[in-house]
């Protein structure tokens, strides 16, 4: 699939117009008090589903006492903690801390723009072991040969309203985002309703193409 700098401009008018644009404000101290505090709240907003959001906040400030790091290397330090305490493979939560709290140039990594970015380069992933940084690897390359000019978070605005489109146009009874599903149901019966998703997911032109993209 092909991606233009247009749709993720078009991804940063669509959150702007439903009023999604989210800015966390946080002191900048690393203390164990804000570091939870931030934890429970990145936890609860995003829906990661981490139950032991305390005890996982520990392990945050065990890795972030001796790591200064700001690089793609500190989420996989960061899950491979975290792991210890829930048995799971938290990248979700792992890589939106990273990215709203250490660095913004860190991507946000989730399995619909993790799927999207698939889409979009096909043969060209990496074949990196470690799953964020196969990711990270993924979105430079994406950049680089789709001529971006957006920073990760414009990126990701993208990846995610498209990655929730594809999937609901394959499987329409699958439970999506409940903000996006009715601009998704609007844009089924009436793609002239919906200017700015359609200028997001590029089927202005080809859309008979586009919409029968294969899953």
């Amino acid at each position: 699939m092909s991606l233009s700098n247009s749709q993720i401009e078009a991804a940063s008018r669509f959150w702007k117009e439903g009023g999604w644009e989210l800015k966390l404000v946080f002191p900048k101290r690393q203390d164990a008090i804000t570091l939870k505090v931030k934890a429970i709240v990145l936890n609860a907003l995003y829906g990661t589903n981490i139950n032991a959001i305390s005890q996982v906040a520990n392990c945050l400030e065990r890795v972030l006492r001796t790591n200064h790091s700001a690089s793609p290397d500190l989420v996989e330090e960061l899950v491979d903690e975290m792991r210890e305490v829930t048995n799971h493979n938290n990248y979700s939560f792992a890589a939106k801390y990273a990215h709203f709290f250490i660095n913004s140039d860190l991507p946000i990594l989730d399995s619909y723009a993790e799927w999207m970015v698939g889409k979009h380069l096909g043969s060209m992933k990496s074949e990196n072991p470690k799953r964020y940084l196969r990711f990270n690897e993924d979105i430079e390359t994406l950049k680089e040969v789709a001529g971006l000019t957006c920073n990760c978070a414009e990126l990701d605005a993208y990846l995610w309203v498209a990655g929730e489109y594809w999937y609901w146009k394959a499987y329409p009874r699958s439970s999506i985002n409940g903000d996006l599903k009715p601009h998704f149901e609007r844009l089924a019966k009436d793609p002239e309703s919906e200017p700015t998703l359609v200028a997001l997911l590029g089927i202005g032109v080809t859309a008979e193409n586009a919409l029968a993209m294969p899953l």
